[in-house]
Order: C-alpha cells, then structure tokens, then sequence
C-alpha cells in the first residue's frame, strides 16, 4: 500500500500544472503605435501591428485601460485586425489575453484566431462582443479585459505563432474607433526531462520522511 501512495505521489508530482509566465506583453508605452507597426513588445520579443483595407486609416495612442497609451485606429470594415506576433519556444499551456474597448461607432463584434505561418488561420474565439467602455490613464477596468484564453497545444513550443482579432462587422461610422492595451501571450516552461525525475524523486523522499 506504501508503494501505491509513494508511486501515485509521484505522477501527481509529474502531471501538476506549471507555473504560468508571461512570455510576451505589448503594454503600447515604449512603442507608442501612431502608425499600423510594426510595434515592439515591452516584455519579450515580439511584433504588435494593424491592417486596414481603407487606406485613410488614422492611428492613434489614446489612454490605455489604467494606463498612458493604448494601441487605437478608425475607419473599420469586415476582415480588419490587430496582429500579435511572438515566439513560443520553451513553453507550453500558451494562453492569450489582451484589454479591448471602442467608441460607439466602432466595431463590436472580433474573433480571435491564430496561426503558426501567417497564412493559414484557425478560430480560437469566435464572435465576441466588445463594449463601449470608458478608459482612465488611473484607473483599470476589469470588464475590458479578454481572457485569458487557453490556445490549443499547436501553439506550443513554435518559433513563430501569430494572433489576431479580427472584425466581424464595419464600424458604423467612419470615426470609430476600436483599441486594444495590455496584450500579454502567456505559458508554461517545459520541464527538462531531468527536471522532472529529480521533482518526482524529492517527493517521494519527502513522503518516506513522513
């Protein structure tokens, strides 16, 4: 019976779920996007940028969800996104999570997807509504905050993988807006091989001196 616990002890040890980091965060304060981008990430390695069909697309820094700047554009149609391009290399369990508002003119329903070539895309949320809610440079507000949202293990441990949300419907007006801040990629380091017995082992020792 001692041996049953000391080996279930064990794989409980080995199946726990890892830390979660965050691999990748655009906080928009370094990297102040008045253009589509290509914007550099404030933590990690990473590239945020837009895409418009309207070439009169104007981009702007407004006041992020409890902080100085915020990622922002106008001139909205179906199909127009936000891109987020990072590495996941060293870790699994990749979650993403991003803060997003719009005025009352701008565009309220996004999917996100997701890619590890740029070319071929898969939903990983799929029509979400996006509220009108008022930004403070002070004062964060949770009921902007997306997420996180658990990617699928196709994401782990890649070179490259990519994340957009996506319009789904035009603005109603060409001044609308839609704006995003705090967009974080998270996930957990994958355990050495190593790691993993010597984590197993102290378990079981620590079980026999009890």
């Amino acid at each position: 019976m001692k041996r049953l616990v000391l080996s279930l002890a064990a794989a409980a040890l080995l199946a726990g779920p890892a830390i979660a980091d965050t691999i990748t965060q655009w906080t928009f304060e370094v990297s102040v996007p008045t253009t589509a981008g290509p914007h550099a990430a404030e933590i990690g390695s990473g590239e945020a940028l837009g895409f418009h069909s309207d070439p009169n697309t104007v981009y702007s820094n407004p006041v992020g969800n409890g902080s100085l700047e915020s990622f922002s554009s106008n001139t909205w149609n179906a199909g127009d996104y936000y891109q987020f391009k990072t590495s996941t290399l060293g870790y699994e369990n990749i979650t993403f999570q991003f803060d997003q508002t719009r005025s009352s003119t701008g565009p309220g329903v996004f999917d996100v997807e997701w890619s590890t070539d740029g070319t071929t895309w898969s939903t990983l949320v799929d029509d979400y509504s996006v509220g009108v809610v008022t930004w403070s440079s002070i004062t964060y507000n949770p009921a902007s905050t997306f997420g996180p949202h658990a990617a699928p293990a196709a994401l782990d441990d890649q070179p490259v993988v990519y994340f957009r949300l996506t319009a789904q419907v035009a603005g109603s007006g060409a001044a609308g807006t839609n704006r995003v801040d705090d967009v974080i990629v998270g996930g957990s380091v994958i355990p050495e091989p190593a790691s993993l017995i010597l984590l197993a082992l102290g378990g079981i020792s620590l079980l026999r001196r009890r």
